[in-house]
C-alpha cells in the first residue's frame, strides 16, 4: 500500500455517497418538508462517508509502514522491521472505531501524529467571516459524526444533538434532530477535507508526493 493508492481508494469511496447525493436530488419534487424515504439516503450518505473516513485511516497507516520498510540489502534488517511494526499492523486490523482519540492513537503508532495538521478554514457564509477551524474543533466535529454515525448504524430512531447537525446548529427544531442533505453534503465534504490535510502531512512526513484527487 503506499500512500497514492490510500487517497485514491477513498476517492472511489466518497464516489458512492456522490451517487446517493444525486439520486436524492433527482428523486425530489417540488414540494416541500421531510421526506421519510430520503432522509433513508441521508442516513446511508453519512454511515458510508464514515466508513470511507475509517478505510483511510487505515490505508494511510500502512502506507507509512510500508513506505518506511527497509528493501535490503540484508534480509535480517526487514525482519526486525516487520518485527518491531508488528503491533502496529494488528492494530490496523482491529480498528474500528475512527473518531479523534482512536484515529490518532493508531497513526502515532506508525510515527506520525496528525492532529497538529488538523486546521483549515470555511467560509462563514450569509455574509459572516470565514471560519479557522483549529485541530480542537475538528477534532470535536469529528467526534459528534462518529456519534450521529454510531446512532445511524444501530438503528436509533433518536439522533444525538451535536452541532454537526443543522438542525441542533440553527435551532431548528425543539424536539430530536434529524439528518437533512445538507448534513449528508457537509459530512461528505467534512471528511474529504480531512482526507486531504492529513494524506498531505504524511506525504511530507515521508517525503513524498501525493496528488490527490479530489477538489
Amino acid at each position: 500500500m503506499d500512500l497514492q493508492q490510500a487517497v485514491d481508494q477513498f476517492h472511489v469511496a466518497l464516489r458512492h455517497c456522490d451517487n446517493i447525493v444525486e439520486v436524492h436530488r433527482d428523486h425530489g419534487g417540488p414540494g416541500r418538508g421531510r421526506r421519510p424515504m430520503e432522509a433513508s439516503l441521508n442516513r446511508a450518505v453519512v454511515v458510508l462517508a464514515v466508513a470511507a473516513w475509517q478505510a483511510a485511516v487505515e490505508d494511510m497507516t500502512t502506507a507509512i509502514l510500508d513506505t518506511a520498510r527497509p528493501s535490503g540489502p540484508a534480509p535480517i534488517d526487514i525482519a526486525r522491521y516487520d518485527a518491531a511494526v508488528g503491533l502496529t499492523r494488528r492494530a490496523i486490523r482491529d480498528f474500528a472505531t475512527p473518531n479523534a482519540r482512536n484515529t490518532r492513537r493508531l497513526m502515532d503508532s506508525a510515527g506520525f501524529d496528525p492532529q497538529s495538521h488538523w486546521t483549515f478554514t470555511t467560509a462563514g457564509g450569509r455574509g459572516k467571516p470565514n471560519v479557522v477551524w483549529t485541530p480542537t474543533m475538528v477534532e470535536a466535529r469529528l467526534d459528534e459524526w462518529l456519534r450521529v454515525r454510531h446512532a445511524l448504524a444501530h438503528g436509533h430512531d433518536v439522533l444525538p444533538a451535536v452541532d454537526a447537525l443543522l438542525t441542533v446548529r440553527r435551532k431548528k427544531t425543539k424536539g430530536a434532530p434529524w439528518l437533512e442533505l445538507e448534513d449528508a453534503e457537509q459530512c461528505v465534504a467534512f471528511f474529504n477535507r480531512l482526507v486531504r490535510i492529513t494524506a498531505g502531512a504524511v506525504a511530507v512526513h515521508l517525503g513524498i508526493a501525493v496528488k490527490y484527487p479530489r477538489p
